[in-house]
């Protein structure tokens, strides 16, 4: 009753985010009566309206100017229903249906029958949709942006036909698609408006879709690539990509489990303003080889072989340093935090989670010499004090975030007089979980173990461009 009478009262309503409300089929007639201007409607996780109240949509007045819809988590929609907003939303452009396992091909050649402007379509976790459905999305739809994640019936020739169909896409997402290969990275390369590319947890992209990619035009304009979790990725791709995507500021190469020492050297010199190298097999030699780039954001998490050696070397060379992840780098201790603070006085935001070694003393360095920071996280640091809280006093504000979870030798007490300091704050006194890797004493429950040679200099000594050619000629 409440939103009916905001929407009755509001004839000139543009934009209304109903998510997560239990509005019903009453609410979506009110809309269909009034809302003659709305443009933007969110209802998202509203589980209570039905068909019927779509419906509405197709014999009202309102909602006719309707832009933007999300309809994300709303499982109780049939074909019907879909059919309905096509019908009764024809200007629709933007369209976002994530978090649907019941979604069906049926579902969505339904709703995008008349919704001829579409350009902008999210799919997020709908694993029940084949070819069929995004070769119909292809046949009507000119897009710019699209999004996909967690789909493994979608083919190639989907993304070949997405493509072709769509020559301005700015942004694909297509995470967790394990039946793309680098055939698909040939179509995606033909793009030349391009900038937002996410690939991760693709399992069969190896170099030769890497190097279509880079020979492309989509290389010309591509700012954002994410490669995430491409275990077949190796350094010759790294290499291709900072000498043809010129423009790129964002790269992520989490956990590439065949990328070596290798790979930052081919980064020197790059434009990068970002780089994510978590989890992947680096040692203080590859840290070292990093030149000439000035990287504002730089993700180092779960890089166990790194030591304070390479980390000094690295920071030496990044002084304009913003954002800085090294949670779950247990090599590392009070040095490194030494380092920072000497190096990097511009930092804004430290996550060193998950290590082991850091004692007050990185707490002493940190709060001497990093003045601007705004954003920390030391849980699981198990060899913080009470002092290390006196010390962060210092710089609250414009310290605004502090996260404290698993500070065994932190007292309550001492933790609970920075939260009214602090506009977002968590604490906990509990001892590190098991899959920390040590106990609340700091001591490694597993020794970590060293890179093999093969890992180092890559697979069996053998030259990877090589290797990259003779697939290259296969696949073409």
């Amino acid at each position: 009753m409440m939103v009916q009478s905001l929407v009755e009262a509001c004839p000139n309503l543009l934009y209304l985010n109903l998510s997560c409300t239990p509005v019903t089929n009453e609410v979506l007639r009110a809309l269909s009566r009034s809302s003659l201007s709305l443009q933007y409607l969110s209802l998202a996780y509203c589980q209570h309206f039905t068909d019927k109240g779509l419906k509405y949509l197709t014999t009202g007045k309102g909602c006719h100017d309707l832009v933007h819809l999300n309809l994300s988590g709303c499982t109780q929609m049939t074909v019907d229903g879909f059919r309905y907003i096509s019908t009764g939303c024809p200007s629709l452009k933007e369209i976002v249906i994530n978090d649907m396992a019941t979604l069906s091909d049926r579902c969505v050649v339904g709703l995008i029958a008349q919704c001829s402007s579409l350009c902008a379509l999210s799919l997020l976790d709908t694993p029940h949709l084949s070819d069929a459905a995004f070769k119909a999305i292809a046949e009507v739809s000119k897009l710019k942006a699209f999004s996909t994640e967690g789909n493994g019936r979608i083919t190639d020739s989907s993304w070949k036909a997405l493509c072709h169909s769509s020559p301005g896409l700015r942004r694909l997402h297509a995470a967790e698609c394990p039946r793309m290969t680098d055939a698909c990275l040939k179509s995606v390369a033909t793009l030349k408006n391009l900038n937002y590319l996410d690939i991760s947890h693709c399992n069969k992209v190896s170099d030769v879709g890497v190097r279509f990619l880079t020979e492309g035009s989509a290389a010309a304009k591509l700012r954002e690539l994410n490669l995430s979790h491409c275990s077949r990725i190796r350094d010759i791709s790294v290499m291709r990509i900072a000498q043809k995507m010129l423009k790129l500021f964002h790269l992520n190469l989490s956990h590439c489990s065949s990328l070596t020492n290798s790979s930052l050297e081919c980064l020197t010199g790059s434009r990068l303003c970002s780089l994510d190298l978590s989890g992947c097999s680096l040692q203080d030699q590859g840290l070292g080889a990093l030149e000439g780039v000035c990287l504002r954001r730089l993700v180092l998490s779960q890089c166990v072989h790194i030591t304070d050696v390479g980390v000094e070397k690295l920071l030496k060379r990044l002084r304009d340093l913003g954002h800085l992840d090294v949670s779950h780098c247990v090599g590392l201790s009070d040095n490194a935090i030494k380092a920072l603070s000497f190096y990097c006085r511009a930092l804004v935001s430290l996550r060193m989670a998950g290590c082991p070694k850091m004692t007050d003393v990185a707490l002493q360095y940190l709060t001497a010499g990093l003045r601007y920071l705004r954003e920390l996280d030391v849980s699981g640091c198990v060899r913080l004090s009470d002092r290390s809280v006196r010390l962060l006093e210092r710089i609250c504000p414009p310290l605004g975030s502090v996260t404290l979870a698993y500070c065994c030798g932190i007292s309550k007490t001492a933790a609970l007089r920075l939260k009214p300091r602090v506009k977002c704050w968590v604490n906990s006194v509990d001892d590190p979980p098991l899959w920390f890797g040590y106990n609340n004493m700091g001591q490694m429950l597993e020794p970590i173990k060293s890179p093999s040679q093969s890992d180092v200099t890559g697979r069996q000594g053998e030259p990877a461009e090589e290797t990259v050619d003779e697939e290259s000629s296969k696949l073409t």
